[in-house]
């Protein structure tokens, strides 16, 4: 897994990359998030917001580490977050609408209680539907986290594809199929 944590970092370009600790004791989960973070500056420690999370939290910032907790699942998680320090928080908003029977308003709410108490802990939101995006955006998050094929749907869209599909059609039939604007010589002069 460290080969495969390096590809991620070089391919990031030193854009914050996100790793959650694994152990589940607090003095064993800053010792892991100490070796994860010799890897480069970028890397970003999560840790899941139990009691192990709530001890470990506060003595990663303290080392100088960079924190996110994760798996916050109320209003009341992301408060003790933010007063341990975590620079980020990751609610798992998706699932928890899947657990209930109306929507919530974790996100808005969170948004809404750090900007009134100046907390600097950005949320970082994870996304499994493009609701849950829309979500995000209005409360004025940090960033979503989407999965491959879920950032995929951002590209495909039926209506897009009947656009693009017409628009080639009509300019193929006039200037022909393959060209493109570079096929067209201008006069340097205008």
């Amino acid at each position: 897994p460290k080969d495969l944590l390096q590809a991620i970092l070089d391919a990031a370009g030193g854009g914050p990359v996100f790793v959650q600790v694994r152990a589940r004791e607090p003095l064993a989960q800053l010792e892991e998030a100490k070796l994860l973070s010799s890897m480069g500056p970028a890397i970003v420690i999560k840790v899941m917001i139990d009691e192990a999370g709530f001890q470990s939290i506060p003595q990663m910032v303290k080392a100088g580490l960079q924190v996110s907790a994760t798996a916050v699942n109320s209003v009341g998680r992301a408060i003790l977050a933010a007063e341990c320090g975590s620079h980020y928080i990751i609610p798992y908003y998706g699932w928890l609408e899947d657990s209930h029977d109306r929507p919530t308003q974790l996100i808005s709410d969170i948004a809404e209680i750090y900007k009134a108490q100046h907390y600097q802990t950005k949320v970082h939101v994870f996304c499994r539907r493009m609701a849950d995006v829309m979500v995000a955006a209005e409360a004025g998050v940090w960033g979503v986290l989407l999965e491959p094929q879920d950032l995929q749907r951002f590209f495909d869209h039926p209506h897009t594809a009947v656009a693009v599909d017409g628009h080639r059609t009509s300019w193929d039939a006039r200037y022909g199929q393959d060209t493109t604007w570079l096929d067209f010589p201008t006069d340097s002069a205008t």
